[in-house]
């Protein structure tokens, strides 16, 4: 198969960690967007799992980025870039303590010096969702300009209007002395840093989560509360429903999301049924089963995407027309109008020429093949980490 390969103007740091964050996103497993869907799966995720992502990989980091960057903020420097690069440096020092230990999800395990996305990216959106970090407004590189404003100037904050940043403006406008509401690091932190959480790490986090208000009266924060054994045993999205008792609001936002899961699955199902010529034998049992499944016995022909996805917020014309077509085509029961809608999808999404579907030079299936997932998981096995390290360090006290 032939690789493809991206490139792009390297503008400014900004701009090439958003690049990063995509190109991370799509090499996350299950993340295979064949059919265009992962607007609505994305959405529906952060409304469940807010502050979370596929990149993240230890709760842990929730507190090294802010440790770190409490200690940096101490310093002086001549730019936002000094900084920037002084912090990646820390990061990067911090990859070899941890890697002694031996543990799972440490970031830059593999890549060691040569880790080009750093924790400090990687978190930056969800320390402002839980509001560990106070200026919701504040991107990582327009905080790192407004430290070293501040450094030349103590009245920097009345200063700063004046600058053409709109976001950093509005965020330094509430600035009341602090940029953190965060737990301390302890002075000698580095040295008995391990990726468990303290006690007082996991309390706070858990605080964090549960009183925030872009988070508590998520499903994140509902699970939280709920048994860890209990937790422990669920790895499939699916399963939360069937094992908690959910709060009417939080069980309205995981039905559409379960229901929308088993709605376009098959689309999927029947990708991998196509793309092996009629080969796959596990897709096409999967094709059989979902098409004599209750859910499209039942509820298939009645299930009201344009709805779900104007209280989304997403006026995408070509994904509505899309579904449309494939509620349509299900009912119907016509495979030879689903196959070829399937494919017109990837084409108008890829190119002929990079479409797996229609350029076989793209794509060559070997048995044993499964491209995309068949059900959503909307991030919750990367929730459930940050859930079990909270509710170990809670149960289980780390110094």
């Amino acid at each position: 198969m032939n690789s493809l390969k991206l490139g792009w103007i390297d503008y400014s740091g900004e701009h090439r960690n958003k690049v990063m964050a995509v190109l991370d996103a799509l090499s996350s497993p299950g993340a295979l967007d064949e059919l265009g869907i992962g607007l609505i799966r994305d959405r529906l995720a952060d409304i469940l799992f807010p502050g979370t992502s596929t990149i993240q990989t230890r709760a842990k980091y929730f507190f090294i980025v802010p440790y770190l960057l409490m200690e940096l903020e101490k310093g002086s420097y001549k730019s936002s870039k000094e900084l920037i690069e002084k912090l990646g440096i820390e990061e990067l020092t911090l990859i070899e303590i941890l890697n002694k230990q031996e543990v799972d999800g440490v970031i830059g395990a593999r890549a060691g010096q040569k880790l080009k996305r750093k924790p400090s990216s990687i978190y930056w959106s969800g320390l402002r969702t839980f509001d560990m970090f106070k200026h919701n407004s504040l991107s990582l590189a327009n905080y790192a300009k407004a430290v070293v404003s501040m450094k030349k100037n103590e009245n920097s904050a009345r200063s700063l209007r004046n600058e053409d940043n709109d976001d950093m403006n509005i965020g330094m406008a509430e600035y009341n002395g602090t940029f953190w509401s965060c737990l301390l690091p302890d002075s000698y932190w580095r040295e008995s840093l391990e990726m468990e959480l303290s006690y007082n790490e996991a309390a706070f986090f858990k605080g964090k989560i549960t009183k925030s208000e872009r988070t508590k009266d998520s499903l994140f924060a509902f699970l939280l509360t709920q048994d860890f054994d209990e937790l422990e045993k669920i790895n499939d999205f699916d399963a939360i429903g069937t094992a908690f008792s959910l709060p009417d609001q939080i069980k309205e936002n995981y039905m559409m999301a379960k229901r929308f899961s088993q709605f376009i699955s098959g689309a999927n199902i029947r990708y991998n049924v196509i793309l092996s010529k009629g080969e796959n034998e596990k897709a096409i049992q999967k094709w059989s089963e979902w098409m004599e499944s209750s859910f499209v016995k039942n509820e298939f022909s009645s299930f009201p995407f344009r709805e779900m996805n104007d209280d989304l917020g997403i006026h995408n014309l070509g994904l509505n027309k899309f579904l449309d077509q494939w509620q349509k085509a299900v009912i119907s029961r016509d495979e030879s109008a689903l196959d070829d809608l399937i494919k017109r999808r990837e084409i108008d999404l890829k190119s002929k020429d990079r479409a797996k579907l229609h350029n076989t030079k793209v794509y060559h299936y070997k048995e044993g093949d499964w491209v995309g997932t068949d059900k959503l998981q909307y991030r919750f096995p990367n929730a459930k980490i940050i859930l079990t390290d909270i509710m170990k360090g809670l149960v289980e006290p780390h110094a």
